[in-house]
């Protein structure tokens, strides 16, 4: 099915048309969206919430771009927009234990990350790198995961994000920069002496 015919069947609220929309984004939407929001539960029910964002809206979308750039942005907006609620939780969480624990909290359960980290298992520095690219500013996050989790290229970032193809580029270094500057402090293998 072409994007048109896509446009058209969903337009016609047909229900193949709709099919092949989750069939064709589903994995590709779970997979931004969990960068974004850090586990593929939230990522999964968030794309409930995408699908039908995408479904409310498609009458506005306006061909000035590829179908799939128009469904990124969609994901991206979304996902930042539960990122963003998800951290002002973690904010009320951490002013919560600045006045004793909660109800049901365990005695010692801290959420920083553990200072000895030089036997990490995979998970652990998996969260480490989630938490890193959570810290970076948004347009270098958003350029950030596109490029080296989506696969998107650098044109392609471009025409989701709506800037030229130097500031990607620039965008991405200083991701890059700033993931090193987070991360290198965390494991010992990579510490300058």
């Amino acid at each position: 099915m072409t994007d048109p015919e896509l446009i058209e069947g969903i337009l016609r609220r047909d229900r193949n048309a709709f099919q092949y929309l989750v069939n064709q984004y589903q994995k590709p939407v779970i997979k931004t969206a969990c960068y974004f929001v850090g586990s593929m539960e939230d990522a999964e029910d968030l794309s409930q919430e995408i699908f039908l964002e995408i479904i409310r809206s498609i009458n506005s979308f306006k061909n000035n771009s590829s179908l799939s750039t128009w469904i990124y942005r969609i994901t991206i907006n979304k996902s930042l927009n539960m990122a963003r609620k998800q951290q002002r939780h973690g904010i009320m969480l951490r002013v919560e234990s600045l006045f004793g624990h909660r109800q049901g909290q365990k005695e010692g359960f801290s959420h920083e990350p553990s200072t000895c980290l030089s036997d990490l298992d995979e998970k652990e520095k998996r969260k480490l790198l989630h938490e890193a690219i959570g810290r970076l500013p948004e347009n270098q996050r958003i350029a950030f995961v596109l490029c080296k989790f989506d696969d998107q290229s650098y044109k392609q970032i471009a025409e989701i994000m709506k800037i030229g193809l130097p500031a990607v580029e620039s965008l991405i270094h200083r991701a890059r920069l700033n993931l090193q500057k987070y991360l290198t402090p965390q494991f010992s293998e990579y510490k300058t002496s």
